[in-house]
């Protein structure tokens, strides 16, 4: 009789912690998934930071139009090259 409950109450303990199992493995996976956003949106933040520090020193350089187009062409090679 003992052995029966016992044998009952491993396998409510395992239906238990294999039900239990499914939303904490998710939960774990969500929690991976946002953090990776929340990096990335820190990255791109920084990368805009930057790229205004840049059009802040063109601003004050005084350009001319001849040389603000060789730099845009630069600029579009090197995205090119990142790709």
């Amino acid at each position: 009789m003992n052995l029966l409950f016992i044998s009952i109450s491993v396998l409510i303990l395992l239906i238990v912690i294999i039900v239990a199992a499914k939303p904490i493995i998710a939960g774990i996976k969500a929690k991976s998934e946002f953090n990776e956003e929340k990096k990335n949106e820190k990255e791109k933040k920084e990368n805009i930071s930057q790229d205004e520090e840049i059009l802040d020193k063109l601003k004050d350089k005084n350009l001319s139009e001849e040389d603000l187009k060789n730099l845009y062409k630069e600029i579009k090679n090197k995205d090119k090259e990142e790709k």
